[in-house]
């Protein structure tokens, strides 16, 4: 047996009824902190601006010189979600095998590469062409990130971690409307300028993120080098005790088949289809709807700030509390409704400042439950496999929403854009109902476990083949 085996053998054999020490644990989970989410973080932010700042470019000349006429945006814009989409799962089962510390940089590199090369674009093709590359390498961002931090870190540590690093997404429409307005004033340098430098230099720092990703991420906690032996063994068995397995998962379909159908995957994916659907029309749309109001270029860029900082402080302050109360629905019922409120008033003021507050609340809740809803889902799930599969599963359908995101907001309904609000109102609504029943669905089956409806999943099976029922163990518990 080599070195390997053998370390990875030690710290998997640990008496599982020992007491954990809380300074240790809380020694490891400051050093894991530092560790992961300044990168990541790093790594989603720039990710989301690399996939919207052609709203940015478009109001800064890119429209006019790709001869973007019609709806030919909008199929741009289309063409980048269906890649994202398709490869969600595939990408992150790929994050499974590899490891996040060749995954997630490569993902990063390859979309920063797309990026650049998108500020010599000349033609509308040119621009769908790249969109869909696009879509390919950001597609494992996000649920691969988020299945990273689920093999460190406890189910009630998770969600406030995602909501850290995923409130960048408001957050970039605030510093990528700021850099944007900034990279734009760079003089002319051979073909590239003004909305040209947008896609140069965000691909740039894309890139650079990801080759210092490569130094700091570790393939697993068995191998963490920035972990004691003591910390690593810790590291695992926090999350074996959480999840209530034992064992490696391998890719079998009955992995699979857990994960695709489970009630809780497939509210999970339809609540994320419908806040994603919203977060994305506003995250493409936001300096459209802001020309419309009658700001220029740059004073819809730099007016889209303060909305978005509002947006990631908000989901920042829910997720710490969602953790902390340890339960995600109540929050997020609380928090959809400010957007439907803010596309109500979309639809009915026609006052500018209103109109412009009413961006703010459209905001404020859609960016807070995406993230939430991805980290939840994830949660409540169990095995590595299984949560890989989970992760992409949330996201991909959640981002069939992205799809039609995109065709909310075309030009012959401006400047108002009725349908577009309705759209979005419409599904923000829906996502209260969906929100709802997933609350009370996991209450319910929490409730079952805990009158013991469910301890027949044990009979005639081993302590192995028990520690691999992951989420369908009686003695599991959803986070509701």
């Amino acid at each position: 047996m080599d070195a390997d085996h053998i370390e990875k053998a030690s710290i998997h054999s640990f008496d599982y009824d020992e007491v954990i020490d809380p300074v240790i644990e809380a020694r490891l989970v400051r050093k894991m902190d530092i560790r992961f989410l300044p990168i990541v973080t790093l790594i989603y932010l720039f990710a989301f601006i690399d996939r919207s700042n052609a709203g940015n470019a478009r109001v800064l000349g890119m429209e006019k010189d790709l001869k973007l006429t019609g709806d030919r945006f909008n199929i741009g814009l289309s063409a980048f979600y269906v890649t994202y989409v398709v490869f969600e799962v595939p990408a992150n089962l790929l994050c499974k095998k590899f490891g996040p510390k060749l995954w997630l940089p490569f993902l990063a590199i390859s979309f920063g590469l797309v990026t650049t090369c998108m500020s010599v674009l000349q033609n509308y093709h040119g621009f769908v062409a790249a969109r869909v590359i696009l879509g390919v390498f950001e597609a494992g961002i996000m649920p691969g990130i988020t299945y990273t931090l689920s093999c460190y870190y406890r189910r009630h540590e998770l969600v406030k971690r995602v909501g850290a690093y995923a409130s960048v997404a408001s957050l970039s429409g605030a510093f990528g409307g700021l850099l944007a307005s900034g990279l734009t004033q760079i003089p002319p340098w051979g073909m590239i300028h003004t909305w040209r430098n947008i896609f140069f230099f965000e691909g740039l720092i894309s890139i650079l993120l990801g080759v210092i990703a490569y130094t700091l991420l570790p393939t697993s906690p068995e191998t963490a080098s920035f972990l004691t032996e003591e910390e690593r063994r810790l590291a695992v068995k926090r999350i074996s005790i959480d999840t209530k397995s034992r064992s490696v998962e391998k890719l079998e379909m009955r992995y699979v088949k857990r994960a695709f159908f489970s009630i809780n995957t497939v509210l999970m994916s339809c609540a994320s289809f419908c806040t994603l659907l919203t977060m994305n029309s506003m995250a493409l749309f936001v300096p459209s709807l802001l020309s419309g109001m009658g700001y220029s270029g740059i004073h819809s860029q730099l007016l889209s700030v303060p909305p978005y900082a509002w947006a990631a402080c908000f989901c920042v302050t829910v997720t710490y509390l969602s953790d902390r109360t340890k339960t995600r629905g109540l929050w997020l019922i609380g928090a959809m409704p400010f957007t439907a409120l803010g596309f109500i008033l979309l639809l009915t003021v026609n006052q500018v400042g209103v109109r412009y507050f009413a961006i703010f609340l459209c905001l404020t809740g859609a960016f807070t439950a995406s993230p939430t809803l991805l980290a939840w889902s994830v949660e409540n799930s169990a095995g590595h496999t299984t949560r890989a599969i989970v992760a992409g599963t949330t996201v991909g359908f959640g981002n069939i929403g992205g799809i039609l995101a995109t065709w909310t907001y075309v030009v012959d309904d401006g400047p108002k854009y009725v349908r577009g609000h309705a759209i979005n109102l419409s599904f923000a609504c829906l996502a209260v109902l969906i929100l709802g029943a997933s609350t009370l669905y996991l209450r319910w089956e929490n409730r079952q476990r805990s009158l013991g409806r469910r301890d027949y999943r044990l009979s005639g099976l081993t302590t192995l083949a028990a520690s691999q029922l992951g989420h369908k163990h009686p003695e599991f518990r959803f986070t509701p």
